[in-house]
Formats: structure tokens, C-alpha cells, sequence
């Protein structure tokens, strides 16, 4: 059965995208204004070490979304790489999709113990060392509320993946944006009540777990799949042993990839505290943040289209695989062009009028959008290629990770190459292989060169722009 990314998708997606950046843009004078520097360090203490404990899951979090949407669109079976191929018209498999779900959910309790165990034995071994001035029972408590909040978003967080890998990209942005709105309002109201950092666990902990009911709720009863675990209870064509030995091939891969990406981003921001000034860190780190901010709602229609785009693939339709691609990829690349020229003419000239002293360098701004801009391109192709259930560029990007870390280290430490030195350093070492390669991987699939792509995305944009202005003229 194919799966159809539907307009409401798309716009509930930048929705989402739109409502989890306005709702940081809210918090954050909040935080500054109602905690200390001291006790919101901590609260980013905290962050950082459930940010790390989740990336247990990193690897099976695609993977499991891949393979679900390939049970769904009819997949015979699951491979170790590609996929049974079905017809357009296949009804889903659902004796392999509860095969699935059983294994998640002894997969994700196992992974949500193990994070759990390590945050109350080494976590509170770490947050009691850097933080001993400062204990109490408030932070304990918080501490506590942080560790639980943990284990639900592990354990059932993969209602949410499996919303998404079905094509139900509405009712998931629909849960996180009232997600998003619970911890704002619980946790500003315990703020201005005077519960310091003990606010920010309670809405933690509520929003987690209202964000993972609704996604439960919307996948048990609006998509009846309580229904269907109660029919196939008893399958034994897909046994967990099976489902775990097809997916791990892939998620031991896909789990590297997103610890070094993650890693690569946190040491940059370490590498530009230790060999730049304080201010050029700011500087570097709030560009950073508006880059990325502008560049990920461009990609916002890509990431509504991916279920589409895998389930064309199990049907073998690759017109509409390009179509999609290249629709969505026009519009990334059209909306960032649009965003950041309208921040580097508007926004840093406002940004230097409410901070005086908060210069932003046009240049050195534009250089690093253009570096996200395109490891943002060529990472979209490496999640286009793995929705064939493949991973060929695992090596490549962990090799360019770490060789665009030792060389931002030599050039900071050897050369002084200072901010300049830290943009384009990166740049220059993904453009060597990884912002070119596996662009043009996907377009060799997709029988397509980068203009041809371009041209198809902008012809479709075009004519979806025409029709909803011939629309409005008629309605007026």
C-alpha cells in the first residue's frame, strides 16, 4: 500500500518545526530571567546527560522507522539489506508489523533500564561531584522526575517513530505541538511560583509523557491497531530473534553515524570556547543556532515526504521517489536562500540594535550558512539512500568527522586561524568528498543530474504556487 504525504502532513510539519522554535524563542528569557546562571547550568547538566544516555537508541530510531514503513507498503519480509519488494496495490503486513511492535517493545524497555541504570549510578555519581554546593531536595527530586522522564520517552517512544513510518505525520506533529505546550505552560507557571529548577523536571516529565500517550492513543485506537495486535498475537512467521538479526546490520551502522554527528557538533562548540575569546564563541554559537534554525524548517517538507518516499521505493516507483525528492528539495533550497538573506540584511543589523556589542559578521555568517547548507544537502541524500534500507556513506561521514575535528584542531592550535578558521575548515573538509558524493549517488538512481533535480523541483513549486493564486483569484 503506498503511502500518500498528504498537504495537511507537510503543513502540520512546519507547524511543528515553527511551534518547537517560537516555544525556545519564549523559554529562553524566561529560564534567564527566573533561574540563576548557576542552577540553570545544572538544569543544562541534566540536558546534556539524558541527551547522551538517549543516543542508545540511535542506531534502531531509523531503522525501525525504515523497516515499519516497509512492512506497511507490503514488504514480504524484511532483508539485512534492501527490501521484499510488493506491488503498488499490496495491503500492509500486518502479521510482520505486530512482529515489529512485539520486538520494539522489548527492545526499547531493555535499551530505556539499561539508560536508566546509568543515569542513577554514574549520572547521580557526576551531578553530585559538580554540583555538591548546590544539592538539595529540590534538586534531587528534579534529578529523580529527569531519570523517569528518561525511561518513558525510551521505553515508549516508539509509538511516536511508528506514527511517522506509517504516514501519520499530522497526529504526530499534533502530539508534540500540545507537548511543547504543556511544558511551556507548566514550566513558566512554576517558574513565576517560585519552583526554581523543580518546575522545569515536572514539565519535563509531563510533557514527555502526554507527547507519548497521544502518539499511543493515536496509533491503538485511530489506526486500530489494538485491534490487530489482538489478531496476530500469536504469529510466529516473524519471530523477535528474525526481526532483530534483519534490523541490526543497519542500526549498529546508523547508531555511529548519529553519535559522531553529535559528538562532531558538541566538540566544535568545545574547540571555539577553548581557543576563541568568550565573545567570539557567543558570536559563533548564536549564528550557529539561527542557521541551523532557518535551514531546518527548509527541510521541513522533505522530512514530511519520507514515509512516501520509502514506501515508492518497496513499490519499485521511482517517479514518484523523484518527484518527491526533488520537489522538497527545491523548496530547502530555495526557503534557506530566502531565510538567510533575510538575516543577514535584516536580522544582524536588529540583533546589533538590541546588543550594542553583539557584532555579527556578515561574511563569516554567510560562509557558515552556506558549510550547514550543504552538509544539510548531502545528509538529506544519505537519509533518501537509506530509505533502500542501505548505508554505503557509514564510513565516509565517520572518517569526515573526525578528520574535520583534527584539522579544526591544527588549524586553531598551530595556525590561529581563529572564527575564520573554524567555518572554514569544515567546509573545506566535506567538500572533498561527502557535500558531492552522495548527491550525486541519488541522482544517478533516480536517472537525474543536480540541475535536472533542481529544474523538476522548481517547475513543480512553480505550478503548485500558480494553481493556489488562479484559486484565490476565482474566489475573490
Amino acid at each position: 500500500m503506498q503511502i500518500n504525504a498528504k498537504t495537511k502532513d507537510v503543513v502540520w510539519n512546519y507547524l511543528g518545526i515553527f511551534f518547537s522554535l517560537g516555544s525556545q524563542v519564549i523559554w529562553l528569557p524566561v529560564l534567564i530571567h527566573y533561574l540563576p546562571p548557576d542552577i540553570l547550568g545544572l538544569w543544562y547538566v541534566f540536558v546534556s546527560i539524558g541527551g547522551l544516555v538517549e543516543l542508545m537508541d540511535s542506531g534502531f530510531t531509523p531503522t525501525l522507522s525504515h523497516c515499519m514503513t516497509y512492512a506497511w507498503s507490503g514488504a514480504a519480509d524484511l532483508k539485512k539489506h534492501g527490501v521484499a519488494f510488493s506491488s503498488e496495490k499490496s495491503e500492509p503486513n500486518y502479521a510482520l508489523v505486530c512482529g515489529m511492535l512485539a520486538t520494539c517493545r522489548w527492545l526499547y524497555f531493555a535499551i530505556a533500564m539499561a539508560a536508566t541504570l546509568l543515569m542513577a549510578t554514574l549520572g547521580t555519581v557526576y551531578i553530585q561531584r559538580i554540583a555538591a554546593e548546590y544539592l538539595s531536595w529540590q534538586i534531587y527530586a528534579t534529578w529523580g522526575l529527569y531519570i523517569i522522564s528518561t525511561f518513558i520517552n525510551l521505553y515508549i517512544g516508539y509509538y511516536s517513530i511508528v506514527l511517522i513510518a506509517i504516514g501519520d505525520v499530522f497526529r504526530k506533529n499534533k502530539a508534540n505541538i500540545v507537548s511543547k505546550g504543556v511544558f511551556l505552560l507548566l514550566g513558566i507557571v512554576g517558574l513565576v511560583s517560585g519552583f526554581s529548577i523543580l518546575s522545569l523536571g515536572v514539565a519535563y516529565f509531563a510533557s514527555g509523557f502526554v507527547m507519548r500517550s497521544l502518539c499511543k492513543h493515536y496509533l491503538l485506537h485511530v489506526h486500530h491497531f489494538d485491534d490487530l495486535l489482538q489478531e496476530y498475537r500469536h504469529q510466529t512467521a516473524y519471530p523477535k530473534r528474525h526481526i532483530l538479526a534483519m534490523m541490526w546490520p543497519n542500526a549498529w551502522r546508523d547508531g555511529l553515524v548519529t553519535v559522531t554527528s553529535y559528538l562532531t557538533g558538541q566538540a566544535t562548540v568545545l574547540l571555539s570556547s577553548n581557543f576563541l575569546t568568550l565573545y567570539e564563541t557567543g558570536i559563533y554559537s548564536f549564528s550557529m543556532q539561527v542557521i541551523n534554525a532557518i535551514i531546518g524548517i527548509s527541510c521541513g517538507m522533505f522530512s514530511a515526504y519520507i514515509p512516501a518516499i520509502q514506501s515508492a521505493y518497496v513499490s519499485r516507483n521511482r517517479e514518484l521517489m523523484r518527484t518527491l525528492y526533488a520537489k522538497s528539495m527545491a523548496c530547502a533550497f530555495y526557503l534557506s536562500i530566502v531565510g538567510i538573506t533575510i538575516f543577514a540584511t535584516i536580522g544582524i543589523p536588529i540583533v546589533k540594535w538590541l546588543r550594542h556589542d553583539f557584532t555579527i559578521d556578515r561574511a563569516v555568517f554567510l560562509v557558515m550558512a552556506c558549510s550547514i547548507y550543504l552538509m544539510a544537502r548531502h545528509r538529506n541524500s544519505a537519509c533518501f539512500i537509506s530509505t533502500m534500507n542501505r548505508l554505503p556513506y557509514t564510513f565516509s561521514f565517520i572518517f569526515f568527522g573526525v578528520l574535520t575535528l583534527i584539522c579544526t584542531y591544527i588549524g586553531l592550535a598551530y595556525f590561529n586561524l581563529g572564527l575564520w578558521g573554524i567555518v572554514l575548515i569544515p567546509l573545506m573538509v566535506q567538500s572533498f568528498y561527502n557535500n558531492w558524493k552522495w548527491n550525486q549517488a541519488v541522482n544517478r538512481y533516480l536517472q537525474t543530474t543536480e540541475y535536472g533535480l533542481m529544474k523538476q523541483g522548481t517547475d513543480i513549486l512553480w505550478e503548485i504556487i500558480r494553481r493556489r493564486l488562479t484559486k484565490i483569484k476565482t474566489t475573490v
